[in-house]
């Protein structure tokens, strides 16, 4: 995992490599909102580019949709964006997307351009 902090933008850039399971993306979630570089409000980009979800079912993906509602305000409900350029990992995106229950607005995107664009609207 890499984690890039961008005050600037107020982005905190999550980059995810190689096979990944449930328990490895939810981790590295609590690491990113538990940073002390990140800050309560600050949009997410979690970058699926080089990553690999294969083994994600379809229940795990819709279960991990609604981990983020056991956390406060600030962190459950601002913006975050994936970037998967991966047919795969674009539609496993677009089913977490479709299936959170937070009032989280998430979106799916192929570059990091437009979802940094629609992050800092």
């Amino acid at each position: 995992m890499k984690l890039h902090i961008d005050e600037g933008k107020n982005i905190a850039h999550i980059k995810l490599s190689g096979p990944l399971s449930k328990e490895a993306i939810l981790s590295v979630f609590d690491l990113a909102v538990s940073d002390k570089r990140y800050k309560k409000g600050m949009g997410r980009l979690w970058d699926f580019s080089d990553a690999d979800l294969s083994s994600l079912s379809v229940l795990t993906v819709i279960d991990m949709a609604q981990y983020s509602l056991k956390f406060s305000k600030g962190i459950n409900d601002v913006k975050v964006a994936f970037v998967a350029n991966k047919d795969l990992e674009y539609g496993l995106s677009r089913m977490f997307e479709m299936s959170s229950n937070a009032k989280t607005p998430i979106r799916v995107f192929r570059t990091i351009s437009d979802a940094e664009e629609w992050l800092m609207e």
